[in-house]
């Protein structure tokens, strides 16, 4: 008898030793630990993904206006396409480029209205385009306009736009915005995915429907 009455004494204890220990709170939640992967990148380390040269933003904080915008950038046709060929004949040119409006759509009249359709002026052009990762794509930004790109799995319909606000400024996975009105900015991505980038003012995007794809692989 006193032998089974030790054992019965003893088995608890070691039922106890041999369990696996679960971390417990204070409350009584358990905890769970995940294990950190070091390939894991902060949504707000815009470096980690891209070069960001001249002409960037990533803050929110934004107080420009349309006609600022606008009125800071007077560049003529001519001058614009006078730039294009100087960038494209240079060396280092880049080998993509997306246009940010469409200035020549359409006939003017003698009035001076212009029959180009909303739709076709204010276009990102080409829709979209491929690159390896590290490659430089470079924005020719038509006055009026105004690029932000945003990281992969970002849709149009994601993006958050304010009811009567002059530029779109949702912050939410956003790579760049581009901080002033420049005729040409320039940015490489060193992440494969797929890019959507945009004209961040809120009339093209919204019912121009001005964006675009930047498929790096």
């Amino acid at each position: 008898m006193r032998r089974i009455f030790a054992l019965l004494l003893v088995t608890p204890l070691l039922a106890n030793c041999t369990e696996s220990a679960t971390p417990v709170s204070p409350s009584g939640r358990t905890h769970t630990t995940v294990k950190a992967d070091a390939s894991t990148e902060s949504l707000g380390d815009a470096s980690a993904l891209a070069t960001l040269g001249d002409g960037w933003t990533e803050s929110e904080n934004d107080n420009w206006t349309l006609d600022d915008w606008t009125a800071q950038q007077p560049l003529a046709d001519a001058q614009v396409q006078s730039a294009d060929a100087q960038v494209l004949s240079s060396p280092s040119a880049p080998e993509v480029m997306m246009y940010f409006g469409n200035p020549d759509a359409g006939t003017s009249y003698p009035s001076g209205q212009h029959d180009a359709s909303f739709h076709g002026r204010d276009r990102v052009i080409p829709g979209a385009v491929a690159v390896d990762v590290g490659q430089k794509i470079t924005f020719r930004v038509f006055p009026g306009h105004r690029v932000a790109i945003y990281k992969p799995g970002t849709r149009p319909e994601d993006i958050k736009v304010v009811p009567g606000s002059t530029f779109v400024l949702d912050g939410t996975n956003r790579l760049a915005l581009q901080a002033s009105p420049v005729p040409q900015l320039s940015i490489a991505i060193h992440k494969p995915g797929t890019y959507l980038v945009i004209c961040a003012v809120t009339r093209h995007f919204v019912a121009a429907n001005m964006y675009g794809w930047i498929h790096v692989r």
